[in-house]
């Protein structure tokens, strides 16, 4: 006989919880479709008055995008070993990639990038980057 009542009150439980969350989720779903605030529809009417009182918060502006890396070269060096130019916030970094981990050789200032109406890239800036893998690969020999 207890268990009975133990299930029959588990399951009394069980419905009023599930239709207090059905009866939320519908209060929230008018109050978006209305386009007030999600608390607004939980709210009763008379109280829904004290949250037009309450300032809202200023909006967050729009948040900067990260910088983004760009590989500049790529040599391959042996197997499965390769030095690769990256750029990243104006210095260029040598790279030597293997498969058991990845170790800066060398950093350089980035040179400044003039802006062209055609989209090849100008021979002096694959001059520079071969420059750099160059001189990597001498200090590392």
């Amino acid at each position: 006989m207890d268990d009975i009542l133990v299930a029959l009150r588990a399951i009394v439980a069980l419905g009023a919880v599930l239709g207090l969350l059905l009866f939320l989720s519908r209060r929230l779903q008018k109050s978006q479709a209305k386009g007030v605030s999600p608390l607004a529809g939980l709210m009763p009417k008379k109280l829904a008055r004290l949250t037009e009182l309450r300032p809202s918060r200023p909006a967050a502006g729009p948040k900067p995008r990260p910088e983004k890396i760009t590989v500049v070269a790529r040599s391959g060096i042996g197997g499965k070993a390769q030095l690769v130019v990256a750029e990243f916030g104006g210095i260029r970094y040598v790279l030597g990639v293997t498969e058991h981990g990845i170790n800066v050789v060398d950093t350089q200032e980035a040179p400044p990038v003039e802006e062209e109406s055609t989209t090849e890239q100008s021979p002096v800036v694959d001059d520079m980057s071969n420059d750099i893998v160059d001189r990597a690969l001498k200090s590392v020999a």
